[in-house]
């Protein structure tokens, strides 16, 4: 009797392994190979007509099964340019989930405070917030599922939170202006010439960033995105802070009215 249990036991604690190893390590790189198979390894624990060695385990068949008719759900209930132009109001109710928990993963997920008025245009131009990454999170409320966000898509919307360049811009200016100066000193440029290439410079950087601002108050106000291939937010900064510097040198030129205007007033 002892050693029929003996047996026993061995018999399983050598068959269990088998059992437990035997899904999707097929030594001849096969996939979903059917009955009898094309070798002495062929095993089918759960009864398909497939060897297990050529075909994942049943659980994560199904789990790839879920995610596939979840990622189908996704992809049909809208599309990511119409995303980018609906606020997070208005996906939530797309997709009948909660805006207050749906604000809530997105601020998790952005490390910022979301609000359910915002537009994903703004939160793809401020945070790098791409709408595959909004459709999965909307998605995984709505199915109970795992948000399932590449590393690198995370490390993307990290980075891509804008730095403006306020220092560099501001002494590359400042080096232009200085060598257009020594220039007009030494009369290889003229004076006129030295202040009408910043006044036109003044003109175009005033023209471009009070374009763009507008833009964007047409899409936030308006809801109305005019596609362009480059983000008009970070562009409109930084030729802001382009104006403001060259802006300061104009003032500068005209000092004394500044100043004869201040004396008047007081």
């Amino acid at each position: 009797m002892i050693l029929k249990k003996i047996i026993f036991t061995l018999l399983v604690s050598i068959l269990i392994p088998v059992t437990t190893l035997a899904w999707d390590d097929c030594p001849y790189n096969e996939i979903d190979c059917p009955s009898p198979g094309d070798c002495n390894r062929y095993i089918d624990t759960d009864n398909d007509g497939i060897c297990d060695h050529s075909q994942p385990a049943p659980e994560d068949r199904n789990s790839n099964a879920i995610n596939t008719e979840v990622g189908e759900a996704i992809n049909s209930l809208i599309s990511g340019k119409d995303l980018k132009i609906k606020t997070v109001n208005e996906i939530a109710e797309i997709y009948q989930i909660d805006k207050k928990i749906y604000s809530e993963k997105l601020s998790e997920h952005l490390e910022t405070n979301i609000k359910s008025e915002n537009s994903f245009q703004l939160l793809h131009d401020n945070y790098g917030l791409e709408p595959s990454a909004a459709k999965d999170i909307a998605a995984s409320i709505k199915f109970g599922t795992q948000i399932n966000i590449p590393e690198s898509t995370e490390s993307e919307n990290k980075q891509s939170k804008r730095k403006y360049h306020l220092l560099l811009i501001s002494l590359l200016l400042i080096i232009l202006y200085a060598i257009t100066h020594i220039l007009a000193k030494k009369k290889i440029i003229s004076v006129v010439n030295h202040r009408r290439i910043w006044n036109v410079l003044l003109l175009i950087t005033f023209l471009v960033s009070g374009i763009l601002g507008i833009l964007l108050v047409i899409r936030i106000n308006f809801g109305i995105a005019i596609p362009l291939p480059f983000n008009i937010l970070f562009w409109h900064v930084e030729i802001g802070i382009a104006m403001f510097v060259i802006s300061i040198f104009h003032t500068l030129w005209h000092w004394v009215y500044f100043k004869n205007i201040l004396k008047i007033k007081r």
